[in-house]
């Protein structure tokens, strides 16, 4: 899973309502800039947070992931009879 993104979407995100947030009430320039860096490093570091726990959740999915080798197939072997597979696994 791409999660590289994901900090600068939520971070463009805060941004654009940020700049409705300020132009709905009127903020003053000097007010806006200071406001609007206080969010954008904000939202940043957030962003960062969810990356770090998808990746986190992808690589455990990852590791769960079983494989045609981790059953005993040969590369290239042709599956027939999967209804006989599925019933080994359960046993």
């Amino acid at each position: 899973m791409k999660t590289k993104q994901i900090p600068a979407f939520v971070t463009l995100f805060a941004a654009f309502a940020m700049c409705i947030i300020s132009y709905v009430n009127d903020y003053s320039l000097s007010f806006f800039i200071r406001a609007m860096f206080f969010v954008l490093v904000g939202f940043f570091v957030l962003g960062m947070i969810i990356k770090i726990v998808l990746d986190m959740s992808v690589s455990q999915l990852d590791e769960e992931f079983v494989s045609a080798e981790d059953l005993g197939f040969a590369d290239g072997e042709i599956i027939e009879d999967v209804e006989f597979i599925e019933d080994e696994q359960e046993s």
